[in-house]
């Protein structure tokens, strides 16, 4: 019988973040492969052997996932779901402080309704990284739009630091960054963003 081979597993996760890669990439622009590439958009329905073929197609014209960085294929092979809630845990973050420097219980409580707890923890852990921004009311109608959205441009931000090809990023990422904040502190943004990608690729790795 033959022994399993000992670089098993880091073959396993290398495939897994290629599917990861795909399901996040801007299929219809960055394969060029002319009308028929909207047809794959999302890369959910692929065959393998297409998948291979697209994989392929994109991968040799801007990088190969399996081959970056950490933080690079950590941000990449997120879910759709997964980079939403670090969207919403960073830019909760990133308003907090400017909100209310000290949260008393019944503002906890209205926060916690608002955007859940995991996401009012992170904040409340990482406020300390931004004290400078502009005052938001976190509890209005439309300040949860503004807060998503904020947290998908420091997603963007923090992809363009990484240097991550557009074509590795779905049209969702900048779609829904539209109705954020007119700028953003770089600096802040930068390391909340990582924090946010960090925690929710370490929960919900340990979820699985």
């Amino acid at each position: 019988m033959r022994a399993p081979r000992s670089d098993g597993e880091a073959i396993s996760n290398a495939a897994k973040l290629r599917k990861a890669a795909l399901l996040s990439a801007d299929i219809p622009t960055a394969a060029r492969w002319g009308e028929i590439g909207p047809l794959f958009a999302g890369g959910a329905s692929l065959s393998p052997r297409l998948h291979r073929r697209l994989f392929t197609a994109i991968a040799e014209a801007h990088g190969d996932p399996a081959t970056f960085p950490d933080g690079v294929r950590r941000l990449i092979s997120m879910s759709a779901g997964e980079r939403a809630k670090a969207a919403l845990r960073a830019g909760l973050a990133y308003h907090l402080a400017a909100f209310c420097p000290a949260v008393d219980r019944p503002t906890l409580a209205k926060l916690k309704a608002a955007y859940g707890e995991q996401a009012v923890a992170f904040a409340l852990g990482h406020a300390h990284l931004c004290t400078a921004t502009p005052p938001l009311d976190l509890l209005s109608q439309e300040a949860s739009r503004v807060v998503e959205a904020d947290g998908w441009s420091m997603l963007a931000l923090l992809a363009d630091e990484y240097r991550i090809s557009a074509a590795w990023r779905s049209a969702g990422w900048r779609d829904m960054a539209e109705d954020g904040s007119a700028s953003l502190l770089k600096s802040p943004a930068l390391a909340l963003a990582a924090a946010a990608v960090s925690e929710v690729a370490i929960q919900e790795g340990a979820g699985r």
